[in-house]
């Protein structure tokens, strides 16, 4: 894959932004918003390829990162939605199929699960 292209969905601006700088140090085009809604709003336009969808679970607004993941596996079932959250409690009710990441997590464990999730996904959204 050449340059993937990363939405980040994270209502926390200081982790936002560290996991911004990571991914592009990585070689990803990143769009980031503070909160799922901004997210599906970007999606709906479909402006961008979408490759990897990194998203918090819990965030302001109408969805948050878990109800954000299941609108995604249902209108775009090729994209990978990557969850994070420090509240593992909430990663044990997700079940199997989904993608979890703890916080805090290190720079380089966060390239591995966006590695892993990049590889195994389906056809981007166009």
């Amino acid at each position: 894959m050449a340059q993937p292209s990363i939405l980040v969905l994270e209502d926390d601006e200081i982790i936002r932004s560290l996991m911004v700088d990571v991914l592009e140090e990585f070689g990803a085009l990143v769009t980031s918003f503070p909160s799922a809604d901004e997210g599906m709003i970007y999606l709906e336009r479909g402006d961008e390829p979408v490759d990897l969808i990194v998203s918090d679970i819990q965030m302001p607004g109408l969805l948050n990162g878990y109800d954000l993941s299941r609108v995604v596996a249902h209108r775009w079932p090729g994209v990978p939605v990557l969850l994070t959250s420090g509240n593992t409690k909430l990663a044990a009710q997700l079940g199997g199929s989904v993608r979890f990441l703890p916080k805090p997590w290190s720079a380089e464990h966060l390239l591995e699960q966006v590695q892993t999730a990049l590889t195994a996904q389906g056809p981007s959204m166009h």
